[in-house]
Parts: C-alpha cells; sequence; structure tokens
C-alpha cells in the first residue's frame, strides 16, 4: 500500500515527464514508469482537479504501451513471455488458456508460484510448497518465487510481457511478485477463479471491493464471468468497463469440456478420471450415492460477505458420513484456506489438529478428502454437492444437479447470487435435521422437485457457451491475438 508521500512523489513524476516529452512516442515510455504510478495516481485522483480524466490518460498510455510492445515482439519474432500468477492451484482458472499458449509457438507460457504472506510462517511454507508440487506433477513449467529469501521478478524469468492474475488481493503476496513493480510494456489480465455472488447490506460491496477497487481498474483485460458481472464494472468502475472481456468463466470450461465428453464430444486429456470417489468392500458403487461436502474458508462470524458455516456443522459431517456408509460416498472438499482460517478461528487448537481431522475423513470406507485441485471430473461423476461456498454454489448449477446451500443469518448476496441461490435447496448451517432430511429425501429418495429450475437458470446466467459458441479459454485467446495483431 503507497502512502500519500509516496503517491504524490509518483504522480509528481508523470507531471515531469509529461513536461520532458517521455509521452510523445508510445514505444519510446521508459520503463521507469510502472504500475505504481498508475496505483499512485487512482488513490489520489479525488484529490486532484479532473483527477478522474487525468487517470483515464495516463491509464490508456500504459496500455497502449504494452499493446505496441506485444504487437513488436511478434513482428520481430520473438516469443511473447506469459507469466501466470497464482497463490492456489485449486483457485487457479486458466489450465486451459495455458495449454492453448504452450502449442502456439508464439508463445512462452509459465506459472509463477509466490508464498502468501500475512500468514503464520507454517502456513506459508506448507500452502506454498504443495501448489508448487501441483504444478509440477500436472507438467506446468513452474518458477518458485520463495528459496532461502523471497525472489524478484529479475530471478523469476525476467519482466513478462504479459501477467495473468488468478487473484486480485496482490497485497497478500510479497512485494518483490507485485505487479505494480512492473513496467507499462507488460500487460496485466485478470481471470478470476470463481463468481461474484456477495453483498453487503448497504449495496456497495460491488463498488468498494469489485469494480471500484484499484486492480480492476490498472487491468489491460477483466474477463468477466456473467454478463452481470460485465454491468457491475460498467456502472461502478472509473473505465466504465472498457477493459471488461465477457468471455465467461474460464475455471468453469474445464467442467463444460467434462459434461460435453460424457455426452460424446471431445474430452479434455487433462481431466482426471473417475477416481476420487471411496467404497466399502460390500457396496455396489452403482447403487451408492456420490455426494461432495465443499466448506468455505472465511471465517468471519459477523461479516455479511462471510459465508461459513464449518465451525458448526466440522463434525456433523463425520457423523453422517458414518450413518450413511452403506449407501452414500463422500468426497470432503475443503477450501484452501479452510487449514489456516480454522486454527486462526480456534476451531482446531493447531493444524495437526486440522490434519487430524482430514485424516478421519481418510479413514473412512465410504470418504475421502479431495486430493486434486481440479474439480471438473468430480463435480460430473458427483449427484449432489453440499456447501456454504456461495461461488461454488453456483459454478456447481452447471451440472444441473442439486445442491443443498447453507445458509447463515448475516449474508447478503447480489441479484445473481440470489438468482442462482433460488434454484437451489437451502438449510441453515447448524440445522441438522433439515440436511439430513435433504440427504434422505432428495439424495437417496430421489425426490428432486427442482431440476427445472436449475436447468432455467443455468440456461439464463450460467450457460456462456450458448450465447457465444466458444469456450471462454479461446475467447481470451481471441482477445491476446487482437492486441498482437493490431486489430
Amino acid at each position: 500500500m503507497l502512502s500519500q508521500e509516496q503517491s504524490i512523489t509518483l504522480i509528481k513524476e508523470i507531471v515531469a515527464g509529461t513536461g520532458r516529452g517521455d509521452f510523445q512516442k508510445i514505444s519510446g515510455i521508459p520503463d521507469s514508469y510502472t504500475y505504481e504510478h498508475l496505483a499512485a495516481l487512482f488513490a489520489l485522483k479525488g484529490q486532484l482537479d479532473g483527477g478522474e480524466s487525468f487517470y483515464r490518460q495516463v491509464y490508456h498510455l500504459a496500455m497502449a504501451r504494452g499493446e505496441e510492445h506485444l504487437r513488436r515482439k511478434a513482428g520481430s519474432g520473438e516469443r511473447i513471455q506469459v507469466a501466470f500468477l497464482t497463490y492456489s492451484a485449486a483457485l487457479w482458472p486458466a489450465k486451459n488458456l495455458y495449454r492453448d499458449m504452450e502449442a502456439d509457438e508464439r508463445f512462452h507460457p509459465y506459472v509463477i508460484v509466490p508464498p502468501r504472506i500475512g500468514r503464520d510462517g507454517t502456513s506459508i511454507v506448507t500452502e506454498y510448497n504443495q501448489t508448487l508440487q501441483w504444478f509440477r506433477e500436472k507438467g506446468f513449467e513452474v518458477i518458485g518465487g520463495l528459496t532461502d529469501r523471497i525472489l524478484g521478478w529479475n530471478e523469476l524469468g525476467g519482466v513478462p510481457d504479459l501477467v495473468i492474475h488468478s487473484a486480485s488481493d496482490y497485497e497478500c503476496i510479497p512485494p518483490e511478485h507485485n505487479f505494480l513493480q512492473l513496467p507499462w510494456r507488460c500487460l496485466n489480465l485478470y481471470a478470476p477463479g470463481g463468481l461474484f455472488l456477495q453483498e453487503n447490506s448497504g449495496h456497495t460491496y460491488a463498488k468498494d471491493i469489485i469494480s471500484d477497487k484499484d486492480f480492476f481498474n490498472m487491468m489491460w483485460r477483466i474477463c468477466a464471468g456473467t454478463e452481470f458481472e460485465r454491468k457491475q464494472y460498467e456502472e461502478y468502475g472509473l473505465l466504465q468497463g472498457e477493459n471488461v472481456l465477457s468471455s465467461g468463466l474460464l475455471k468453469a470450461d474445464a467442467l463444460w469440456e467434462k459434461l460435453m465428453a460424457k455426452n460424446g464430444e471431445a474430452q479434455d486429456p487433462d481431466v482426471a478420471s473417475d477416481t476420487e470417489w471411496k467404497y466399502p468392500e460390500h457396496a455396489d458403487p452403482s447403487k451408492c450415492k456420490r455426494v461432495i461436502i465443499s466448506p468455505m474458508g472465511d471465517l468471519q462470524p459477523e461479516s455479511e460477505e462471510s459465508c461459513d458455516t464449518f465451525f458448526e456443522n466440522a463434525f456433523f459431517w463425520i457423523y453422517l458420513a458414518k450413518k450413511y456408509q452403506d449407501s452414500v460416498t463422500f468426497l470432503f472438499r475443503p477450501h484452501p484456506d479452510l487449514r489456516y482460517m480454522t486454527v486462526k478461528g480456534g476451531l482446531f487448537a493447531s493444524h495437526e489438529a486440522y490434519d487430524a481431522y482430514l485424516e478421519q475423513w481418510n479413514s473412512l470406507p465410504n470418504a475421502r478428502v479431495m486430493s486434486d485441485p481440479e474439480e471438473a471430473d468430480a463435480f460430473r461423476s458427483s449427484d449432489v454437492m453440499i456447501t456454504d461456498d456461495v461461488s461454488c454454489a453456483g459454478e456447481y448449477l452447471v451440472t444441473r444437479k442439486p445442491v443443498l446451500y447453507l445458509t447463515r443469518p448475516q449474508q447478503k448476496f447480489n441479484a445473481l447470487g440470489e438468482k442462482l441461490l433460488e434454484a437451489t435447496y437451502r438449510a441453515p448451517g447448524k440445522r441438522y435435521a433439515e440436511i439430513e432430511r435433504f440427504l434422505t429425501e432428495v439424495v437417496l429418495n430421489e425426490q428432486d422437485t427442482m431440476q427445472e429450475q436449475r436447468e432455467a437458470v443455468c440456461e439464463e446466467y450460467l450457460n456462456y457457451r450458448s450465447g457465444i459458441g466458444k469456450f471462454a479459454h479461446e475467447i481470451v485467446m481471441e482477445e491476446i491475438e487482437r492486441a498482437i495483431s493490431g486489430m
């Protein structure tokens, strides 16, 4: 976070550069101008006469510099260096986009995994190593940002030409990996790892937390998962949505491909087979129902935006799994933050206690903890999801299968969130009898009364392929190619 003094200094540098003619020729804009300059101007725009207009002018200069750089490199036959920046494999949505670039000789894609700061040392190292290992095992070219010290951009392959972000909370990674340090010749694209469905009682969440945040107004492109999201940026963002690409949700591409494969269309070779589910020795797998339990990791008891109910039902899930072991197989899909947040919040006394809880799941004959962050196969092969993660519930609706959404009194949702949740079953997260009733009536007895609602909601709000006719990663790739060609 820049101080006011730092921001003033950076703005003065922009003004001085204007006087020197630094911006007269786009290709000649010095690399000394970085995204810190944009962040400074955005932070103080309200204190400057014509500050918003001035910000837009400087933003357009920065984006023009990045696009010119892409065209020049492509024209000279140099490979375009694309860094996929992510601290979480589970939240990473851009696998298919990476594979597109990997197959195109014009691009050199690679993944940078930064450590996530602001946590205890054990959590930082554990999460970092797990993420790094997953990318390596999946065959991605990956660079870790942590050795005996935190590495900077020059040690991570140099300044990339394009950075693909999967998270907007850039404050939670080390400054050495922060895109604010990068010059304007590097473009930035944001591909979110989920849907934005939360709201607060003042109805300002979209403006204050999403659309008018500095990060979104420094991106070259933002990939909007839905038309509702695009309209939020248009209504609330300083740039009024000019940098928003209606692509659909990149994270959902793998699931769409898996669902299409089930219907006889081409299958994504990277999607895993049905190996996650576990059955008792005496059970007939064809007669067992497959249930995903997917708790959120945002433990903020008084927050209107938080959805978590795990404090209230963590051990109830173990009880259910034991009780229904002859008829139901469970897949426990914890949010990446759950390990850290449950210890911080006091549900577990230590990380070892949380790990012991996971071992309880894995020790059951009909349950296991989801081992692979790639969720498409698990979603496709499951029968039902039970979750308090509103984004996950929305993404799962693509399968058209039943969802039990676990509620809490304080939470609020935006208009899209309300529409999607209308197609889910709902129960308070601490009302065990209602949760079990869903399991017996809807899951085991197949008394599903909401199939038509799910179909309608999915088609109207989530099926971007029906309106666009392409996968999200294809649309993003085409946008990058347009920038390269200058069209």
